[in-house]
């Protein structure tokens, strides 16, 4: 919260004879009428909005001498979740220049209607993530040579039983966390901030980086929590990693009363990968993995501009009946990206596509929206089995009254396959409904619901599920 400017310090003056006589009673009433007069010293049960300013007027506006405005009433910071469960830097306190992050997520699933076979499954993924830097908590205006630069790793463990949307018919899984299980290295890397042009290099994945939009975490399944269900084999997808190289360009200023502005300009990113060594890194402690080893690399090349209608609305908090939330929402977001994957083994060129956009309309319904839109295509060549995803959705904050920090989540796609390598397997549909249920902000609920149109001799599949996820 800002601190008020300093009132001016008032000179005392000379107690008038008569006070000794007042005696207590006089000095009770005097302070009871001071107190009523005095909105600061009433406390106040709910949040007060800031009153408006008036407008400033020029000098040719003013004919008369006018008192001043009123003093506007102090700010309040939004409401935001409870943050009273301890981070894991707070209760190993770590030096500054480190920092910790560990999140626990667990997914249940039963199919009670359709499929194979009617099941359940639970999976889990924790993720511990570190990083290490100097420059971390100093003004970036004053880094030296070696706090631009920020080494980054991560190791994530996946228990439980994979592959459940292959048990039950479906073609692809019901859950981002089903993975092979055991012990993965999910990213080690070095990268150098604050420049003109940011660069990593490393073993690391090609999302969140490429594809995947910040709206699409929302969601459960890997249709849409993932780079729009590009399924090019040998791609570096998460928990996958391969040795790579990436730059990221701004070409203008960002405005920095824009959060996380990309410039009027957008923002440049492109990533090289080696293919060759990335299921050997998978297998280095212990993993089976699911996906045979490629040999070729990869390039993408994508554009990222959020100066979209809306954006600097988003800036402030929310407003609703004399209180302030802070937003749960992504901003909005267009990416547009492409590349090629190299086979080496069959000197073959594999192109491939995606874009994504992402909107904040003004709807009067919750507290405050997006939409979205997304698609992606590939090539039939080298076993790609996807050759065109489209896909939409949308995202309330606040859906509930007495809630406003829960998301409700709509999501379709429809995914078109390669008839060369899946002859006859028709397109397949499916329908995502899910309720982030945020407890604080360490811990969340989310029951989620799927329809899943699987092939023909299968029929559809209604799925049930709840992800439970812990942040520290």
């Amino acid at each position: 919260m800002i601190a008020p400017p300093a009132g001016r310090q008032l000179r005392r003056r000379p107690a008038p004879r008569c006070a000794g006589r007042l005696g207590w009673r006089a000095i009770v009433l005097l302070w009871a009428a001071a107190s009523l007069g005095n909105p600061r010293a009433v406390a106040d049960p709910l949040p007060r909005a800031p009153r408006p300013e008036a407008p400033p007027q020029s000098p040719s506006q003013v004919s008369v001498p006018t008192p001043p405005p009123p003093a506007a009433a102090d700010p309040q910071p939004p409401l935001a979740l409870a943050s009273s469960w301890p981070t894991l830097n707070a209760l190993l306190q770590v030096p500054p220049w480190l920092t910790l992050a560990l999140t626990v997520q667990g997914d249940g699933f039963v199919n009670p209607i359709g499929g194979l076979v009617q099941s359940r499954n639970a999976i889990q993924q924790t993720n511990l993530d570190f990083k290490l830097s100097s420059g971390f908590g100093k003004d970036q205006s004053r880094w030296s040579e070696a706090d631009h630069w920020q080494v980054h790793g991560a190791l994530t463990l996946v228990s439980g039983v994979a592959g459940y949307g292959q048990r039950i018919g479906a073609v692809f899984p019901l859950t981002a966390l089903d993975s092979p299980t055991g012990l993965w290295i999910t990213e080690a890397s070095i990268e150098r901030l604050g420049a003109a042009v940011d660069v990593k290099a490393g073993l690391f994945s090609l999302d969140p980086g490429f594809g995947q939009a910040p709206v699409l975490t929302a969601y459960l399944n890997p249709v849409f929590n993932d780079v729009l269900n590009l399924n090019q084999p040998g791609l570096p997808l998460n928990p996958y990693v391969a040795p790579g190289v990436e730059l990221h360009w701004r070409p203008s200023a960002a405005d920095p009363a824009l959060p996380g502005d990309t410039g009027a300009q957008g923002e440049w990113h492109y990533a090289a990968y080696l293919l060759d060594p990335s299921t050997n890194v998978a297998a280095l402690l212990g993993v089976v993995p699911d996906q045979p080893s490629f040999q070729g690399h990869v390039q993408v090349l994508q554009w990222r501009f959020d100066r979209l209608p809306g954006a600097r609305r988003l800036v402030a908090p929310i407003r609703h009946r004399g209180h302030s939330f802070t937003r749960m929402l992504p901003a909005p977001l267009l990416q547009v990206g492409g590349g090629y994957l190299a086979d080496a083994s069959s000197s073959a060129i594999l192109p491939m596509v995606f874009s994504s956009l992402t909107l904040a309309p003004e709807l009067p319904i919750g507290l405050d929206n997006r939409i979205w839109l997304g698609f992606s295509g590939g090539n039939e060549a080298g076993g790609n089995p996807v050759t065109l995803f489209g896909s939409g959705g949308w995202l309330c904050q606040g859906l509930i009254a007495g809630r406003p920090f829960d998301v409700l989540a709509l999501g379709y796609g429809h995914s078109r396959f390669n008839q060369s390598l899946l002859a006859g397997l028709r397109p397949q549909s499916l329908l995502e409904l899910n309720y982030s249920i945020n407890i604080n902000s360490t811990l969340s609920l989310q029951p989620v619901l799927q329809w899943i149109q699987a092939p023909a001799s299968i029929g559809s599949i209604l799925a049930l599920g709840l992800q439970l996820q812990l942040q520290f």
